[in-house]
């Protein structure tokens, strides 16, 4: 099966990391990969580093016209791609249609309900056509993302449940270790909570530093360090709430680190305060992976991350003082956040590897191909 996978993103996020995932686990014998992306992106040497053929393309194709279809269907001819598989590529959809190739696309958010059920019926009604026509199978990251598109228009038997597979976090080894404690100036016996997430509005870091400042305030003895690791558009809004909040050294913001591992083995719990757009987390399957006990907010997919797996906690989305309880407890009780770090290990191993993912995609691509 040759396949073109479409992605509009420059920078490397959720997507991009996703996409090299599978082009990592495909079995080359049974998927030939491609991929078209924008001219520069930073992708396009981590593809390449795949052996995996790369398409520059000289025009946006996050949004449909001419020029970027055109450039796109001679993107599909020139790799003779069977199957067109799109990222938020909306012109990769129309170009395979017109060129007659199956055509899968992926749904890497949920949103919530009111945002369709508030667009004016024709074009919901419209917009359901587009999507039906324009897509053999929608690929959905969690079932929080299919219901997003059912209302979209999409019909049951033409959604495939795929959930995020990532990378197991590396082992790093307790030189690495000291080495980064010392550039952020943190000690061995220090309770290290952390984020790894865009610094944008919808990851709900400002509801994580007010429940820092809580849990600081109800054990002020207690040795809690606070990591924010990434960045992004709220950075310096983010950094005056921790001021003002009074945390000083007990925050520290990573910035973006192409390298997360050393920060996630430094962690004592991993969180996501997700108020937005969250299906099923790479961040949150790799504090998984590393055995770290997981407190999530239950916007999306998040509460079907943890399931009933006994991994950590799911608590109300922007909801501080349970966010600061659950810090408290975990900090006070660390028989409890062993066990929850063990299952948060075993919960990654049966639902959230790479492998597993890109056999799942592949199946779906066997599936459509026997089909045409």
């Amino acid at each position: 099966m040759r396949v073109l996978h479409v992605i509009s993103d420059e920078n490397i996020g959720g997507a991009g990391v996703l996409l090299l995932n599978l082009l990592r686990h495909f079995d080359r014998n049974a998927v030939e990969s491609a991929v078209a992306m924008p001219r520069g992106s930073m992708l396009r040497e981590r593809v390449l580093a795949l052996r995996v053929p790369v398409v520059e393309l000289e025009t946006p194709c996050d949004r449909v016209s001419l020029r970027s279809v055109g450039e796109l269907a001679g993107a599909i001819r020139k790799t003779n791609a069977e199957i067109v598989h799109a990222n938020a590529a909306v012109s990769a959809r129309v170009a395979g249609r017109l060129c007659g190739r199956t055509v899968v696309y992926t749904r890497h958010c949920c949103f919530p309900a009111e945002a369709n059920a508030n667009r004016p019926l024709p074009i919901r009604a419209v917009r359901g056509m587009a999507n039906r026509f324009f897509c053999d199978r929608a690929v959905a990251t969690a079932e929080a993302a299919a219901e997003d598109l059912r209302r979209d228009g999409i019909r049951d038997r033409e959604i495939a449940v795929i959930l995020n597979g990532s990378e197991p976090v590396r082992p790093v080894s307790e030189e690495e270790k000291t080495l980064w404690r010392v550039r952020l100036g943190i000690q061995p016996s220090d309770f290290c909570i952390g984020i790894c997430a865009r610094l944008e509005p919808c990851k709900g870091h400002d509801v994580f530093l007010r429940a820092a400042r809580l849990a600081t305030h109800a054990m002020p003895e207690f040795p809690f360090r606070f990591l924010l690791i990434g960045d992004g558009s709220r950075r310096l809004e983010l950094e005056r709430l921790a001021a003002e909040a009074g945390l000083g050294r007990r925050v520290i913001f990573t910035g973006f680190q192409p390298d997360v591992a050393p920060f996630y083995r430094l962690l004592r719990v991993h969180v996501n305060c997700s108020v937005g757009t969250e299906t099923s987390c790479l961040a949150v399957s790799e504090g998984m992976s590393a055995g770290l006990p997981t407190v999530l907010s239950d916007f999306g997919g998040n509460r079907a991350m943890l399931g009933h797996s006994g991994a950590g906690y799911c608590l109300p989305a922007g909801n501080a003082p349970a966010l600061a309880e659950a810090f408290c407890r975990l900090a006070l009780r660390p028989e409890l956040a062993h066990a929850m770090g063990e299952n948060a290990r075993r919960r990654y191993e049966q639902k959230y590897t790479a492998a597993g993912m890109a056999n799942r995609m592949a199946a779906v691509y066997r599936e459509l191909c026997g089909q045409k």
